[in-house]
Parts: C-alpha cells; sequence; structure tokens
C-alpha cells in the first residue's frame, strides 16, 4: 500500500495551526498579566488544583474555535461533513464548558446531562455504519433490545469524555493521552487506506499541537472542562466511524485504543461507590494526583513534580498505541493487551501511597 502524503494531507490546515498557537501565547500572556480581573473572573479554586498560578483555562475554547473555523473555511469533503456533524453535535458541551471554565458554577449533574444529549445528538444525526457489536459475548443480547445500542454509544461516549475530563489534572497528561488515541485512529486509516480519516484525524492532530506546546511542561494554559470534554467526545465520535467503516478490525480493537479514559472514569466510579462518595465529588485519589503528590515532597519544587507526572505516566498513555499497531488484526492478543493495562494501571495505583485524603 503506497498513500502519497498529498492524497490525504490538506495544507490548510496549517495556516488554523498557526492561528492556534498565536490565540494561546496571546490568551497565556493576557491571564499572567491578569486580565481576567478586568473581565470580573473568579480565580478557580477546586480541590484538585495544583498549579500555583492562575491559568487560563481556555486551551480548549481555542482548539474548538480553530476546528470550526477550518471546517467553515474548507472545502467540501466527506472528511469535512463528518467534522460539521461533529462539531454541530458538540454544541451543547461548548456552551455549558465555557460556561465553567469562566465562571466556575455548572452543576456536575448539568455537565453530566449535557454530555448524555451530545451522545444523542450524535446517534441521531451520524446516518454512516457503526460498529457491529452484537457478536460481543453477554452484552451482545443486550445490545439487541430496543434502543440497546443507542443507549452503548452514548454511555460509552460520555465515559470517555469523563475520563479524559478526570486525567485533566496535571500538565500534558490529557492532551498526551489525546494524542496517543488519535494516533492510533490514524495508524488504523493508514492500514485501512482510509483517506477520508486519515486526513480529518491528521487535520485534529496538528490542531490540537499548539495546545500542547503551550500546556506542557510549563502550564500556561490549560484544556478546562470544555476542552477535555470535548476531546474525549471528538476521539469516541472518530472512534466509532472508523470502526464502523472497518467491520473487519474486531471492535476489541476500540475498547484498546480508548483503554486509558475508560479505565480512569470506572475505576473512579467504584472507588468513590466502596468509599461511600457521590461518583460526582472532586477528589485527589485519582492516579496522575497521587503520583504527583509522590513527587512532590521529594523535588521540593511543585512546578517540577507537575511536569514530571505525564512523562512517568508514559506507558499508560502510549500502551494504546504501542501495542494497537501489533495486535489489531488478532482479537486474541487484543484481550490479552487490555488485561495487561488494567493490571499495570491496577498495580500502579496500590504502589503510590495516597498521600492526600479524599474530601
Amino acid at each position: 500500500m503506497n498513500l502519497h502524503i498529498m492524497q490525504w494531507f490538506d495544507p490548510f490546515v496549517l495556516i488554523f495551526m498557526g492561528m492556534a498557537l498565536v490565540l494561546n501565547i496571546g490568551v497565556a500572556y493576557l491571564w499572567h498579566k491578569k486580565f481576567y480581573r478586568n473581565l470580573g473572573l473568579k480565580t478557580y479554586k477546586a480541590i484538585q488544583r495544583i498549579h500555583l498560578n492562575e491559568t487560563p483555562r481556555l486551551g480548549g475554547f481555542i482548539f474548538i474555535l480553530l476546528l470550526t473555523s477550518f471546517v467553515a473555511f474548507s472545502n467540501i469533503t466527506e472528511g469535512i461533513q463528518l467534522l460539521k456533524i461533529i462539531l454541530i453535535c458538540l454544541i451543547p458541551i461548548i456552551f455549558i464548558g465555557i460556561k465553567e471554565d469562566l465562571f466556575h458554577n455548572v452543576k456536575p449533574a448539568i455537565r453530566l446531562l449535557a454530555l448524555l444529549f451530545v451522545g444523542w445528538l450524535f446517534r441521531a444525526q451520524f446516518t454512516g455504519p457503526l460498529p457491529v457489536l452484537t457478536n460481543i459475548p453477554f452484552i451482545g443480547k443486550l445490545l439487541l433490545l430496543q434502543g440497546g445500542i443507542s443507549i452503548f454509544y452514548i454511555l460509552s461516549m460520555t465515559a470517555v469524555a469523563n475520563g479524559m475530563n478526570l486525567i485533566d489534572g496535571v500538565n500534558g497528561l490529557c492532551g498526551a493521552v489525546a494524542l496517543s488515541i488519535l494516533s492510533a485512529l490514524l495508524f488504523l486509516s493508514y492500514k485501512t487506506a482510509d483517506i477520508t480519516m486519515l486526513s480529518l484525524i491528521f487535520s485534529v492532530i496538528l490542531l490540537v499541537i499548539p495546545f500542547m506546546l503551550m500546556n506542557y511542561p510549563y502550564g500556561w494554559i490549560f484544556l478546562g472542562d470544555l476542552g477535555a470534554y470535548a476531546l474525549g467526545l471528538i476521539v469516541s465520535m472518530l472512534t466509532i466511524i472508523l470502526f464502523g467503516r472497518h467491520p473487519e478490525i474486531s471492535p476489541w480493537g476500540a475498547a484498546l485504543i480508548l483503554i486509558y479514559p475508560v479505565t480512569e472514569v470506572i475505576f473512579s466510579f467504584f472507588r468513590r461507590m466502596v468509599k461511600g462518595i457521590p461518583f460526582y465529588y472532586s477528589d485527589t485519589a485519582h492516579l496522575h494526583l497521587k503520583l504527583f503528590y509522590f513527587f512532590k515532597p521529594q523535588l521540593h519544587n511543585k512546578k517540577i513534580a507537575n511536569s514530571l507526572v505525564t512523562p512517568a505516566l508514559a506507558a499508560l498513555w502510549l500502551f494504546p498505541i504501542l501495542t494497537f499497531t501489533w495486535v489489531y488484526q488478532k482479537p486474541l492478543f487484543i484481550w490479552i493487551a487490555i488485561f495487561l493495562f488494567v493490571v499495570l494501571y491496577g498495580m500502579l495505583y496500590m504502589l503510590l501511597p495516597t498521600l492526600k485524603k479524599v474530601s
């Protein structure tokens, strides 16, 4: 297979990539000059906050703004049409997310409802093929029930989006996970010679990179709830679309690609349930925060401790792309890889002491 780069690479996206970098730099500079006070915005206060300075949580808004601009000014192609559908579906979480990132006053229940609504919109708007899941043991028959498949996809997208938001606590981690997932999808698009998805996914990757340059290692700008939720929903939708277009690939591969945010949200749900804590409460017992609090007293430098977490967890966020390229054609090996990830995550969690109590 020989796909020439000009068959799928749209150089037009580079203009918006540059604009995204300029906007990220500009917003970070204005926040450093305390411009947010002129707007009457409150400082961000949350139990899971670990950064020292007041930092804009607008990286996600800039990403969505430039992705929307890219779609609006591009020639109409199948990939652009798919991105339009995705962006239309994101409208509820865009409004809710930007309100939370600016004013920090949106209740968790409202955010959850917005995520569920996005999932419902996607099922209503997307008319392409979906991954075949009815052959999956145990849950396959449940999915055949009236509305079963829609409920499954809506809950799955919500879970991935929540998982991405949970890991958005240290510099670079959420962006690194998103880029790893997108890279795995890019690899699958290449292997299946799907030029439409190859071009679409590569464009999304390029528009995430400017944020990453400003977010890691110094944390000059954050994704915010809008960015974390939006990236989680986008990678979920792209995964559903891509695996639906290629039924020859086991749908378990999608589970492997999305394994980190899914594991994080499931583990956090059961951890809170066991401790009798409402699942929507924020806490400091997440794996990446435990690692931060493990590093912090040894380094005596909060900034360095924050920046060390993402590379220290590289085995987790690189796991899907590193394993998927080897096992994507072998369902048994995909199951084994999923099992190994869960074991690795559990071992890391147990080995790290909990230095701050959940509240």
